[in-house]
């Protein structure tokens, strides 16, 4: 009975290795989750904007502390965002067929949060690419879904 238990023991441990290893050795770089809420509320607030005469405030919309909102396109390569934004960009989207444009909050040149904007409306009237805007220049008027700075 005594060696039964040493040799289900000693296996158990085994697996536990091997499996601790194939999690170590398989695992990917930190990466950064978009903010959900943060991009409901953005898509929320351009599908209303114009039905109810308001702008999309940006520095209403978050709930959080930025000075400078990085504007830019999916698939726009995480290195040139990297460079814009003047440290390691680790946001990951792993969906984007909604997203038409991803925010990246910072303050201070730190990150903070990032978001995407998944409505049927697009942004206008900014660099593209990426667009690095000022808190203030944050504000959008919005006009058959197109979003503008005002």
């Amino acid at each position: 009975m005594g060696k039964a238990l040493i040799a289900v023991g000693t296996f158990l441990s085994l697996c536990f290795v091997i499996f601790g290893g194939v999690v170590y050795f398989t695992r990917q770089e930190d990466r950064l989750a978009v903010d959900a809420q943060l991009s409901e509320r953005i898509t929320k607030a351009v599908a209303g904007a114009q039905t109810r005469g308001e702008v999309v405030d940006l520095r209403i919309l978050a709930d959080f502390d930025f000075d400078r909102v990085l504007v830019y396109d999916p698939g726009t390569p995480r290195s040139a965002v990297s460079r814009v934004l003047g440290f390691e960009f680790k946001g990951d989207l792993r969906y984007t067929a909604e997203s038409s444009e991803i925010f990246v909050f910072t303050n201070r040149g730190k990150f903070v949060r990032f978001a995407d904007y998944r409505g049927r409306g697009r942004f206008a009237g900014i660099p593209r690419p990426i667009a690095y805007l000022s808190a203030n220049a944050a504000v959008f008027e919005v006009h058959d879904l197109v979003a503008r700075p005002g």
